[in-house]
């Protein structure tokens, strides 16, 4: 069977179309990782007085340099004088950023905006829910971030799930687990990093299914599969060695291709970086008890379990139907499904269980393990609420084997010699 399993391989691995989706994966995730670099920004005043901006590896250097002085654990008292700069300049120039010299913006207001950006996020006005003006909150009353946020993220539970307590409570739960004071160091949780390393999930699945669609539908187009059925292990072992080693090699340039996005990109922001808290990266009342770095690796674990239910998905339908186009029509239709639903669905909560649920649910332009990871949903099942991120990898999961199953029995009843 392995001998089997590796002419199974290079038969597929030396098709042109495979090496050219392959090397087009390839090339696409490491574009992905440098348009990341590039979209990094950085302004300052050079020595004529002049607003300059940098871009890429330069603007990174350059913020890394700017916010080196409150990197590190975000205690109280460095929120308390990060307040007390603010308020010096704001008794001084007054609340507008354009009354506020440059250079004096530049100097003391840039490089604390995250710190400012944090509490400002959980110091809302109770009665419209809009922030509160920085210059409203005292040093003193920064300084009780932590428990204030707590406070806060109560509040917007107590609000958004009135009718599924069950949901509140479990949410305020996971939140205990949350480390503080938080860690903050600049880098993948300031960029686009993790959006576009969802994106590339997205394209390497839609790639892969092109190279999956055909493993046994084109046999069955071209009468081969006619041929090799009469062999002595051309039924059930023969499906076993195609379904693998379609696996394996697609597999394989997943993995490659999401190595090279993550080398290159958080390379180029520093590795450090990865240890900074979520709640300064994507929202200071986020309940995840995660760093950047580990809801990357949740990102990637997820996304390749998505990868291989869908994989196997698109093999199953090609066990079915003998023509590779229809088996690719009806596969990419799959994939598009769910970032169809998040974008023209009416968000009932049928619609999302089929979201989550479908082989590609965890994969999409707005429909992500990401996404879900990063807001604050759940469903319900009952009267009981369960939230989001655990249903994609679980439904993945079973499908994966799901499918290769049927695939299997597919192919072994399929009519030949």
């Amino acid at each position: 069977m392995n001998r089997m399993m590796a002419l199974e391989l290079k038969r597929v691995a030396k098709t042109r179309s495979t090496w050219i989706l392959a090397a087009g994966a390839l090339l696409l995730s490491v574009v992905m990782a440098l348009l990341v670099i590039s979209f990094a920004r950085h302004w300052n005043l050079d020595e004529n007085g002049r607003e300059v901006s940098l871009t890429g590896r330069d603007a990174i250097q350059a913020n890394q340099e700017m916010l080196k002085p409150i990197e590190g654990e975000l205690t109280p008292e460095k929120i308390r004088t990060a307040f007390a700069t603010y308020h010096a300049v704001y008794e001084t120039y007054g609340a507008k950023i354009e009354d506020i010299p440059k250079d004096i913006y530049y100097q003391k207001i840039a490089p604390i905006n995250p710190i400012l950006n944090g509490v400002r996020e959980v110091y809302v006005d109770s009665s419209t829910g809009i922030p509160v003006p920085l210059y409203e909150i005292s040093p003193e009353e920064a300084a009780n971030f932590y428990e204030q946020r707590t406070e806060r993220l109560s509040d917007y539970l107590s609000q958004e799930y009135k009718d599924s307590p069950d949901a509140a409570r479990q949410a305020l739960a996971i939140n205990e687990k949350v480390k503080a004071p938080f860690y903050y160091i600049y880098g993948v949780g300031d960029s686009d990093t993790s959006e576009y390393l969802t994106m590339c999930i997205f394209l390497l699945v839609m790639l892969c299914t092109v190279i999956a669609a055909p493993i046994f539908s084109a046999d069955y187009q071209s009468g081969a599969d006619d041929i090799l059925r009469c062999t002595r292990h051309g039924r059930r072992r023969l499906a076993v060695v195609k379904l693998s080693s379609a696996i394996l090699l697609t597999t394989a340039i997943f993995a490659v291709c999401i190595t090279a996005f993550i080398l290159i990109s958080h390379a180029a922001f520093g590795w450090e970086s990865l240890k900074t808290t979520l709640q300064l990266a994507f929202s200071a009342i986020s309940f995840v008890p995660l760093t950047v770095g580990e809801a990357n690796m949740l990102v990637v674990f997820s996304g390749l379990l998505s990868f291989l239910a869908t994989v196997c998905f698109t093999l199953f339908l090609s066990s079915l139907f003998k023509n590779p186009i229809t088996v690719l029509g009806l596969a990419i239709g799959g994939c598009l499904l769910p970032t169809i639903l998040s974008f023209a669905g009416s968000g009932a909560a049928f619609e999302n269980w089929l979201r989550l649920c479908l082989p590609s649910g965890g994969v999409g332009l707005r429909n992500s393990f990401f996404f879900e990871l990063t807001d604050f949903n759940f469903l319900s099942l009952g009267s009981f609420g369960i939230w989001t991120p655990y249903i994609i990898p679980v439904a993945s999961g079973i499908e994966s084997v799901l499918f290769f199953s049927l695939t299997i029995r597919s192919y072994s009843r399929h009519e030949g010699c």
